[in-house]
């Protein structure tokens, strides 16, 4: 075989390989399918928690990180945001919570009600004398375009037992009724719980 052929054949054999690596490329690359919806408001700049409603069918609670107002927002799956929730926080902070990182539904002192549980748990530098769990009972309301007021938002204040922690995650167990809260930042995590119907 001549010099001449040979190089013809690795060169189309680059260029199919070449085709093939971009073509896969493309394909991992592609914008996914399964995308229902946008965020479709300016002011929900730095969303970190979600949470299915209880009560209100296709109905999410989020929220945005620091740097926000206590409140959260009703949203559809498409991103609409159906209502702003707005809750009394903490007066001694200027925007009324610290860090709110993570937002869950579950149960709470009255059963057969739901109730959302705003997670005011951040503190990047480990310095927070307590955390603060906002619990508030969820309303069919909270489904239909506007803003509303949670009146009855509960703070529950806690405190680690083994100095001040930051942390991402809060969780309500439907079970065992325990609210659990997940440090970060360590070389390793820790899970602390307590009953949801405090």
């Amino acid at each position: 075989m001549g010099r001449t052929r040979k190089l013809t054949i690795i060169i189309t054999i680059v260029a199919i390989l070449f085709l093939g690596a971009y073509g896969r490329h493309k394909y991992i690359n592609r914008e996914p399918s399964n995308i229902v919806g946008r965020l479709q408001r300016r002011d929900m700049d730095e969303i970190s928690g979600i949470a299915a409603s209880g009560i209100n069918k296709d109905l999410y609670y989020i929220h945005n990180d620091s740097g926000d107002t206590s409140r959260f927002f009703a949203i559809l799956p498409s991103g609409e945001v159906k209502s702003i929730i707005y809750f009394k926080g903490d007066p001694k902070e200027r925007l009324g919570v610290h860090d709110c990182e993570d937002i869950a539904v579950g149960p709470g002192p009255d059963s057969g009600k739901s109730y959302v549980y705003m997670g005011d748990i951040g503190d990047n530098y480990s310095v927070r004398k307590y955390i603060t769990v906002y619990r508030m009972e969820e309303k069919t309301a909270w489904a239909k375009s506007g803003t509303a007021r949670a009146n009855d938002a509960a703070p529950i204040h806690f405190k680690y037992p083994d100095g001040p922690k930051d942390a991402e995650t809060l969780m309500i167990d439907p079970i065992e009724k325990l609210i659990y809260i997940v440090s970060k930042r360590q070389d390793s995590v820790t899970v602390y719980t307590s009953p949801a119907n405090l």
